[in-house]
């Protein structure tokens, strides 16, 4: 595993984690990376709980939260972006809980070792590929600067070249693979195993047989360990909000 030791050195024993993912109402067993990762979180043994909600399915997010008690709660959503989900949605379902919450898991820096970890697995050379990382992007505000983009620049230098591409904005996977020459990979930095994972960028990439399928970040097991390193860098004062 890339990154820290998910085992968190807390204050107080009687902490809880509390992990918000999207979920999905077309495919029920979406949320199983997360609830994987909330496991290995909860084995090490240093929160009271450590629980799972939902914006879509369930456990639900106040299903959660009422299961964690009157207690201190660390709220890490499990988003690959700062945007709608974690700005509004997330903020909405904890209906003005008092709790501490997280930059999205997928904005911390370790996220490019992460993939770099997956490639060295996949037995490719990164210095002879081209990367192609691709997210979700944004219909109504295209453009903006995203962790994705953060992401490729600190794994520029490890690759012949680093791109990044976009379900809903230019540019498109379509239109970034057409313009390299010679062995490329795409991985998809999506969360949960929903319908981006399962059916779009497959799809997409059905059309370029001869591209590496990286698969998804939200799968890494090193995604454990990211969530930890959130918590604890909000406990020495870094990165929480209230």
């Amino acid at each position: 595993m890339v990154g820290r030791d998910p085992t968190i050195s807390i204050q107080r024993a009687d902490h809880a984690l509390l992990i918000v993912a999207h979920g999905s109402a077309r495919y029920p067993d979406a949320a199983s990376t997360v609830l994987a990762h909330a496991e290995t979180i909860r084995t090490s043994g240093q929160f009271a709980a450590v629980e799972v909600g939902l914006l879509n399915g369930a456990p639900s997010v106040a299903d959660a939260l009422a299961s964690l008690g009157p207690r201190p709660i660390h709220v890490v959503p499990f988003f690959m972006e700062d945007g709608y989900f974690t700005r509004v949605a997330v903020p909405k379902a904890l209906s003005g809980a008092d709790v501490r919450l997280y930059p999205a898991v997928g904005t911390h820096p370790g996220v490019a070792e992460l993939v770099l970890g997956r490639v060295v697995r996949a037995r490719c050379v990164p210095e002879t590929l081209s990367l192609v990382l691709v997210g979700h992007g944004s219909a109504r505000a295209p453009g903006r600067r995203m962790a994705l983009h953060d992401h490729a620049e600190r794994l520029r230098g490890r690759f012949a070249a680093v791109r990044v591409a976009f379900l809903e904005e230019t540019p498109s996977v379509g239109e970034v693979l057409r313009g390299i020459a010679g062995a490329a990979a795409v991985m998809g930095i999506f969360a949960g195993e929903g319908m981006h994972v399962r059916d779009d960028l497959p799809a997409l990439l059905a059309a370029a047989p001869a591209v590496i399928d990286l698969g998804s970040l939200g799968d890494e097991e090193g995604m454990a360990g990211l969530i930890a390193d959130l918590v604890r860098d909000g406990e020495s004062g870094q990165g929480a909000r209230s």
